[in-house]
């Protein structure tokens, strides 16, 4: 059932492009209100949180007894197709890449930099004074982006049907909705974090796999239990690009200058083999931002690529089970 509904929610996505005729989320922003403003609850920010995700949650076991009790076991595919489209990321990363691509082929830099911070999780993005530093910035956001809207939400339907996809789902929007910099953001910002821990570092390890695994700081970050996601997945995307990362850059920083150079001369010759497999783009000098634009291009591919390999692994074990 998980594998067929999988299958059916993908070709509905690819067929219309997102599944946004189902994202209507003001009944949730309306009980989150509600819940914060009860007399007690505002004083413990984890309360609200829990109550908001229970009660959609509880609803969504009721249905599920019934349809199974009433209608059989079979008729539940109707219930996860409709629950797990409602549990995908809000928007279209693949149009979102798009655009940017866009924006920075005519040299929007104020549009770019709009649509960043549009898309960016912690308010405003990092100083992107320079196209550089826009691509810098935009592959991070990229990242995480693309783990939230369909990756994370597929790994917690896979482990917990559509229980974990929705209560995802609704964490992600808990925090969204919430103030910058309230306690009820910080509240649902860790809670969020906790329960992307497993998935994050998931996705660290594929991007490796259909990537560069060499290159890919994996050692370091599967093991890292203090930073926050987006930054654990940006490491890993770049790793496997075979572009820099803070662990290689630590690395090298200790190296003689001559081990340096060629590790350097080593990595930008990966590196552009991987965005030429990738894209099919000829990079032959690592200059900016041309260098950073590349990378941000060819994380679509990786992308796609990393999600077809999990389409496959659950069909395998779908066979086997």
């Amino acid at each position: 059932m998980i594998f067929l509904s999988l299958v059916a929610v993908l070709a509905i996505v690819y067929w219309l492009g997102s599944a946004s005729i189902l994202h209507y989320d003001g009944w949730f922003k309306w009980l989150i209100s509600r819940l914060q403003k009860i007399p007690g609850l505002s004083a413990a920010p984890a309360l609200p949180l829990a109550l908001a995700l229970v009660i959609p949650l509880s609803v969504l076991v009721l249905a599920f007894l019934l349809v199974h009790q009433l209608a059989g076991k079979q008729w539940l595919f109707f219930l996860y197709v409709p629950v797990l489209l409602y549990s995908l990321g809000r928007g279209n990363i693949l149009a979102d890449v798009q655009e940017y691509i866009a924006l920075a082929t005519r040299g929007d830099t104020v549009a770019a930099a709009q649509l960043l911070d549009r898309l960016s999780t912690g308010g405003p993005a990092a100083d992107v004074s320079d196209w550089r530093g826009l691509h810098t910035e935009a592959l991070k956001v990229f990242a995480y982006r693309g783990f939230e809207r369909m990756f994370a939400v597929l790994f917690w339907f896979f482990i917990a049907g559509p229980f974990g996809a929705l209560l995802y789902r609704l964490s992600v929007l808990y925090r969204d909705f919430s103030e910058d910099g309230s306690d009820a953001a910080t509240t649902a910002g860790k809670w969020l974090w906790l329960l992307e821990l497993p998935s994050v570092r998931l996705m660290g390890v594929t991007w490796a796999f259909v990537g560069n695994f060499e290159t890919c700081p994996l050692r370091k970050n599967l093991l890292d239990m203090h930073s926050p996601s987006d930054y654990i997945l940006n490491e890993c995307l770049r790793g496997a690009l075979g572009a820099s990362t803070d662990c290689s850059a630590a690395a090298m920083a200790q190296m003689e200058p001559a081990e340096k150079a060629e590790m350097q001369e080593e990595m930008e010759e990966e590196t552009q083999d991987i965005i030429e497999d990738l894209t099919g783009d000829v990079i032959t000098t690592h200059s900016e931002p041309a260098y950073s634009f590349a990378l941000v291009k060819s994380s679509v591919p990786l992308y796609s690529r990393s999600l077809l390999f999990w389409i496959c692994a659950i069909a395998f074990a779908t066979l086997i089970v």
